[in-house]
């Protein structure tokens, strides 16, 4: 089954020059998190849950356009992978560009751990007994599904995790994430805009690293397995895309140089006190100035991939020419998704979508909609006497809906938020132990301690502001401004 699933702090906003004009808000970029993703989020779970309820109903293989258009909608995979990379890599990228010291990698690692692994553990648990058992004979066979190494040789999907073959490839890139962030720093530049343009530049290496492994691997003589199309090189140019975004919404502000346009800007025009986003040929500028047009691209490229230029609907074998089309199809149709909500512009009609109480309802639940959907439907089947690839299609998808709504919210509300509040209040005592212990001073007489005072406090008062800069916040929770920082922890 052709299973495919997944699973913010800019620069300020560069004010507009123009004479009698005010300054325009930056609502395309605040200093923090960017409440459009969550809704896209949503968007892109629900796209691939209907890509698998349309596909195992019978539908995807009638001869209507629904059919096929429903087929392709397991781009909401592209879209996780590129707003994994454009979340992860931003820290890292505003740190290479501003020379700041890069984060701590360990605690990196630990915050991805802790929001992927206890939800898919709850998960996987349910499906490995209910319908697994007879196939687990030893503790490897258990360990493979749990580790997340199920996408190598030999190849082991679960049933009923079928879709999970996206957190293993998401997974290495997780660990592969420090490695790109460390070759970046490497990359150099003496000014904030040649770290920039450098940053860039490997984003766009990432992209052009993943076109050709996939060239590679679907070539006629590749050496590779099949399954190294779910491997994470074959999806490096989707990951790029994200890291493109993420250096792009980093950029130096008051530059008067665009990578896409060299010296825009220097004509005259005051657009050098603008940022990248203003500074952009014309042709690029529409994506972000004109999100509605973005989408529409988005909606036609769909539309194209819908058609038999991008392969078969199910799981025949399509041709090389076919995968890659799908492939770069997928691509450039996240691009033109995400880019208007990074952007300096507004976002317009598609930001107001996104930003509806119940699409943003259905992001925050996003991971566990990903994690239950496949086991929602699997229960049709068995208990609730559908048929496989003979269901009505609307019935199939409103009791899938029905079922995993419910678990969905009860794995956000009972498991992965309780598991980031705990880790916040741990870090929060770390944290207040560390500031305390830097803010020591042994004080030996009234005069020594007036004279050594200022110099012996100020690395205590720099600790805690830089404690008080990057709290330790999370990326996924609630409505409020606390809240808020909790979402960023899951977006991340």
């Amino acid at each position: 089954m052709g299973c495919r699933g997944p699973v913010s702090r800019p620069v300020k906003a560069a004010a507009n020059s123009g004479a009698g004009h005010p300054p325009q808000p930056n609502r395309g970029r605040t200093d923090g998190w960017l409440p459009a993703l969550e809704g896209l989020r949503a968007v892109a779970v629900l796209g691939v849950l209907l890509h698998h309820v349309s596909f195992l109903s019978g539908l995807t293989h009638s001869y209507g356009r629904a059919g096929g258009v429903l087929s392709r909608l397991d781009v909401g995979m592209a879209v996780f992978f590129a707003l994994s990379g454009f979340l992860l890599y931003r820290p890292f990228a505003r740190a290479a560009i501003q020379a700041q010291p890069q984060p701590p990698v360990r605690t990196y690692l630990w915050h991805r751990a802790l929001r992927i692994l206890p939800g898919y553990w709850a998960m996987a648990a349910v499906a490995l007994t209910w319908l697994n058992i007879d196939y687990l004979r030893s503790l490897w066979d258990w360990a493979i599904p749990l580790l997340l190494v199920h996408i190598y040789e030999p190849l082991r999907l679960p049933v009923g995790m079928e879709q999970t073959w996206s957190l293993a490839t998401e997974s290495v890139f997780y660990l592969a994430l420090p490695l790109i962030a460390t070759l970046g720093r490497r990359m150099g530049g003496r000014t904030p805009l040649a770290r920039a343009r450098r940053q860039l530049t490997l984003g766009i290496a990432l992209v052009l690293v993943g076109l050709a492994w996939n060239v590679f691997a679907h070539g006629p003589d590749s050496p590779l397995p099949q399954m190294s199309w779910l491997w994470l090189p074959a999806f490096l140019d989707w990951f790029g895309i994200g890291v493109m975004l993420a250096v792009l919404a980093s950029w130096p502000p008051s530059t008067t140089s665009s990578p896409f346009l060299p010296h825009l800007g220097s004509d005259g025009s005051d657009r050098g006190e603008q940022d990248l986003w203003s500074g952009r040929p014309r042709g690029l500028r529409v994506l972000t100035f004109a999100p509605g047009t973005s989408w529409l691209i988005a909606g036609a490229l769909l539309w194209i991939a819908s058609t038999p230029i991008a392969g078969p609907r199910g799981l025949e074998p399509a041709t090389p020419v076919e995968s890659i089309t799908e492939h770069v199809l997928f691509l450039l149709i996240t691009w033109c998704v995400i880019a208007p909500l990074v952007g300096r512009g507004s976002g317009g009609v598609p930001r107001a979508l996104l930003l509806q109480p119940l699409v943003r309802f259905l992001g925050r639940i996003s991971y566990g909609i990903f994690l239950w959907h496949i086991l929602a439907i699997e229960a049709c089947f068995r208990l609730l006497g559908f048929t496989r690839m003979h269901s009505s299609f609307w019935a199939l998808l409103t009791v899938t809906l029905a079922l995993t709504i419910p678990a969905a919210a009860a794995s956000y509300y009972l498991i992965e938020r309780p598991t980031q509040q705990l880790r916040r209040l741990l870090e929060r005592r770390a944290s207040d132990r560390r500031a305390r212990a830097s803010s020591a001073v042994p004080v030996e007489t009234p005069a020594l301690q007036a004279t050594t005072a200022g110099p012996a406090e100020q690395p205590a008062l720099a600790t805690r502001l830089v404690l008080s800069a990057n709290p330790p916040g999370p990326q996924h929770e609630g409505g409020d401004r606390q809240e808020e920082q909790g979402r960023r922890e899951h977006a991340e």
